[in-house]
């Protein structure tokens, strides 16, 4: 049986794309995108999208050939007319281009473009000529090589023809197909699969896409969540709501597995036709659990129908009909994107426990009514058994809930703003890894300024690379320190040293202007001799994120506060972004990489932050303690002066005032003083109390500015598998060493061993959680 019901909670009013010339014209955003082969030689760009107007989109992309690049290789072919005639003899090559010179590690080749019949052969076809070329751009899935080719980031501009029109589809737009029928056939005729679960379906060349301005798309997500038998594994009732431009849709079911449950969700799913897929662990209980049950009750031919959640042609039988698991937690759903909230709460809250109760409770602590619970998971035969209907409004409460904190942590749209600076799909960015948001903008770079793509390195892990400066700190409690941040510290020292696969000397050849890293000698060319792609792309970055800031800053003193939150949204996608181009560039798996890069950044990293430590030591600064990219220096001349904050009617307030005010002060002057290219200081926290035990990362300190609260660094209570007790108990303990109360916390502390010893404490408070 099925229950629906549907609330309004917020009305966004639409736009309206138009026909011209007989062409449908609209902006949309590409959720997801895969490709297929099709007829003799075709293959077609399948792009999901999500217009600004709110409607749905298929857009069928042709006019783009597959291609890999051959190059001479040493002790292979030549590149002769022979050579080349013989790859053009192969029954999967099409066409070669003429050669074109481009940079490599080996100094400058001729690249020949070969042009594949289709995707399908590709991969054996580059591993056919490895033997004897040099292959390159060769392992780029075809969807994301026409973005690159293009240059589209996932907001796009389209022209093109309707071939099919649904009952969600915008007003203007009609279909010149009589009936469904024959637009399946004209689908087919163009590549298609036949009819997508989309509100509408273009056919377009790939010259009638462009990059458009970003926007915020409004993007459908449905919720869902089960519950099932213990003994029997049987799904007792589920829960879906659909929420829309805030509207949200809620609806059960409950009754027979197959006919009252998985068919009815099933068509929900086509009929909504959502773009994000959430629900509270999803990954590891939901969609597994669905895909378990529909294996045990049907046959292969029958799945479909019941969990045939992608958005693609139901008849289509392929494997992208039925969402399918990979290799890592991530699930893999055709043209929508699954987002779990849990793993999305897990990377921003880091919550020390994995129940939806536990982190409800952390995001909205004063509202009983998200933290009520009052249905017994653990006996969850015994309750639907004695109140289903119960289960059933506790079912459908733990769907609202993932919906509810997506939208408190931004999820969606953080990732949206991330596709748009990485220019990926909205796919790409929520579910891939930084090596593909990185790959992205690099291959664009490369190909504009013909510098070899080479594939992704197959090879082990080599030795660790050593990590940043930690400089040794003495134990106990220190008063006023400024802490000195350096602006994005691995950026900026891969910027001012032009460190990229593109500059390294590999060949022992020096020159005078040579960048050469302080303690192995690596070199790498002068931004003179040749600018590094990655330099370039983190310098472009920098000046993208600060214009942003700037655009934010402007529009909200102009009380435009959605263009506010969209240029916030795309500044901070770019820092995320600039950070992770140091974690790829170390690896040893990465296309554009070098064994000795992620050791040079680290190495530069250390010099700096050693030699600007020894330049504040000999001007008389004492500095306490350092890690990776902070400094901390001890305030001068406040030694008097308290490091709790007085009562407002204690005249010690004004000392305690007068030592903040001279601690920023002093921050921002050593900043100023101690900057240089590359290792450019901000100032970034004033505390009042500094402790350590005297061990490496592991310290507390009592911040005062820019805001006021107890900061915790390396002590077991920022680990998330610590117990309640644990992290009360060594939070009081910081909060009175940093009152310099140290004799009152040791007391506290062993009176709190003695009553664990006795067994005056509550056993919750005990018990260890760890998260999958």
């Amino acid at each position: 049986m099925r229950k629906t019901r549907t609330t309004r909670i917020e009305s966004i009013a639409p736009l309206q794309g138009g026909m011209v010339a007989g062409l449908w014209e609209d902006e949309l955003c590409i959720i997801s995108a895969d490709n297929r082969s099709w007829g003799d030689s075709n293959t077609v760009v399948e792009l999901w999208c999500r217009s600004k107007n709110g409607h749905s989109a298929l857009v069928l992309v042709n006019g783009m050939r597959p291609y890999i690049e051959i190059s001479p290789k040493e002790g292979g072919r030549e590149g002769s007319q022979t050579d080349l005639q013989d790859v053009l003899n192969l029954s999967s090559v099409t066409e070669i281009l003429p050669p074109v010179i481009k940079w490599t590690s080996r100094g400058e080749k001729p690249h020949w473009r070969v042009m594949v019949r289709d995707t399908t052969v590709v991969a054996r076809l580059r591993d056919q000529l490895r033997a004897e070329w040099t292959v390159t751009s060769a392992d780029i899935q075809f969807h994301k090589r026409l973005m690159y080719d293009l240059d589209l980031g996932p907001h796009i501009s389209v022209k093109g023809k309707v071939m099919f029109c649904g009952d969600r589809a915008p007003k203007g737009a009609t279909s010149p197909y009589k009936d469904d029928r024959d637009a399946e056939e004209a689908i087919l005729s163009v590549g298609g699969r036949g009819l997508y679960p989309v509100d509408m379906i273009i056919e377009v060349e790939m010259d009638d896409l462009s990059s458009c301005e970003p926007f915020q798309a409004p993007m459908v997500t449905l919720s869902i969540d089960l519950e099932t038998s213990i003994s029997t594994n049987r799904i007792l009732c589920a829960a879906v709501v659909v929420d829309r431009d805030g509207s949200r849709g809620e609806h059960t079911f409950h009754g027979d597995e197959i006919e009252d449950i998985l068919k009815p969700i099933c068509r929900l799913v086509r009929e909504q036709d959502p773009d994000v897929i959430t629900g509270y662990n999803i990954d590891n209980f939901d969609l597994p659990r669905i895909l378990e049950r529909t294996e045990h009750l049907v046959g292969k031919g029958e799945r479909p129908e019941l969990f045939g959640w992608g958005r693609v042609p139901l008849n289509e039988n392929s494997r992208r009909t039925i969402p399918n698991r990979g290799q890592n937690r991530t699930w893999s759903i055709a043209g929508r994107v699954p987002m779990d909230a849990w793993w999305q709460a897990r990377q921003t809250l880091r919550p020390e426990r994995e129940s939806l109760r536990f982190v409800t409770a952390l995001i909205w602590p004063d509202n009983e009514e998200m933290k009520k619970l009052d249905v017994d998971a653990s006996r969850m035969d015994e309750e639907w058994a004695k109140r289903p209907m119960e289960v059933i409004r506790y079912c459908l409460r733990d769907t609202y809930l993932p919906l509810d904190i997506l939208s408190h942590l931004q999820s969606v749209q953080e990732k949206e703003a991330l596709a748009s600076v990485a220019k990926t799909s909205f796919s790409t960015a929520a579910t891939e890894t930084t090596s593909q948001w990185i790959d992205s903008l690099v291959i664009r770079l490369a190909d504009r300024e013909n510098v070899a793509v080479p594939t992704t390195r197959q090879i082990r892990r080599g030795e660790q690379i050593a990590g940043g400066y930690v400089h040794e700190v003495e134990p106990g409690l220190r008063s006023w320190i400024a802490v000195l941040d350096f602006k994005s510290m691995y950026p900026s020292i891969m910027i001012a040293n032009n460190i990229c696969s593109t500059t390294l000397v590999e060949d022992g050849k020096s020159l005078d202007d040579d960048m050469v890293s302080p303690s192995t000698g690596t070199r790498y060319r002068s931004v003179g001799v040749r600018r590094g792609l990655v330099p370039r792309l983190l310098s472009d970055l920098m000046k993208q994120r600060d214009d942003y800031k700037n655009s934010s800053k402007q529009a909200r003193s102009n009380g435009d506060e959605q263009s506010a939150f969209l240029n916030d949204k795309l500044q901070f996608a770019v820092k995320i972004l600039m950070n992770s181009f140091y974690g790829v560039f170390a690896s040893s798996f990465y296309r554009f990489t070098h064994k000795d890069i992620g050791a040079s950044i680290t190495e530069w990293a250390r010099y700096n932050i050693k030699s600007i430590i020894a330049d504040l030591g000999d001007d008389g600064y004492d500095v306490v303690y350092s890690d990776t990219d902070s400094i901390f220096v001890k305030t001068m001349d406040v030694e008097d002066s308290p490091i709790s904050k007085p009562m407002e009617n204690d005249p010690d307030l004004k000392n305690w005032e007068r030592a903040r005010n001279d601690t920023i002060s002093f921050g921002r002057r050593l900043a100023s003083k101690y900057s240089k290219e590359g290792a450019e200081l901000e100032f970034e926290t004033a505390m009042s109390a500094f402790f350590s035990h005297g061990a490496k990362k592991r310290y507390v300190g009592r911040v005062v500015w820019p805001r006021e609260e107890m900061l915790i660094r390396g002590y077991e209570v920022r680990r998330t598998d610590s117990f309640k007790l644990l992290t009360s108990t060594m939070t009081m303990l910081f909060e009175k060493i940093l009152e310099g109360k140290e004799e009152f916390a040791v007391d506290r502390t062993r009176k709190t061993i003695e009553d664990v010893r006795m067994g005056r404490v509550d056993v919750a408070d005990l018990v260890i959680s760890r998260s999958c």
